[in-house]
């Protein structure tokens, strides 16, 4: 994965929207995407993920904004994104479960890992929820600074409180 300059990759992806938004010219989004990337003091993760997940995003024809300030927008699906984790190849769909009963985890099995679950209750990496799911969840905990647990713990006290979460086989395939 290539990291490129801020302005680099602002001149490659010239036909962003201000605050990180695209939308295909030719086709209409099924869903209308926000990816949400925690970030902190970690510019060359930050320039590489850019860099590669507008490629990424771009390719399945998304309706997406990137934020890593949030904003308002009237999304159908929030992807909560870890700054280091991004697809390993495009026939990952980047967009929320068509059932509403279930979150969809995208990172439980990686290269980095093996391709093994890390532990039973991880749902880190990238998460995503819809905008109802969200709110039955009541969002992330404010109880976590800096990194980590914060995902393990909106899985044991919220998500699989409200049974929102299964492990599937695989994903649908990309059309």
């Amino acid at each position: 994965m290539r990291s490129l300059k801020l302005e680099e990759i602002e001149e490659e992806y010239k036909d962003l929207w201000p605050g990180g938004h695209w939308r295909p010219k030719e086709c209409k989004s099924r869903q209308k995407v926000a990816i949400v990337v925690p970030y902190r003091n970690r510019e060359p993760h930050l320039r590489t993920f850019l860099h590669n997940i507008h490629r990424f995003l771009q390719k399945q024809q998304l309706d997406y904004a990137i934020f890593i300030a949030l904003r308002v927008y009237p999304f159908d699906c929030i992807i909560f994104n870890d700054i280091d984790t991004y697809p390993e190849n495009d026939n990952l769909l980047y967009r929320c479960s068509t059932d509403p009963k279930y979150t969809r985890h995208f990172s439980v099995y990686m290269e980095r890992t093996g391709y093994k679950e890390l532990y039973p209750e991880f749902v880190g990496g990238v998460l995503a929820l819809t905008v109802e799911q969200l709110r039955k969840v009541n969002g992330y905990s404010n109880d976590f600074w800096g990194w980590g647990q914060e995902d393990d713990d909106l899985n044991k006290s919220k998500v699989s409180q409200h049974e929102l979460y299964k492990k599937d086989r695989g994903n649908e395939p990309h059309p």
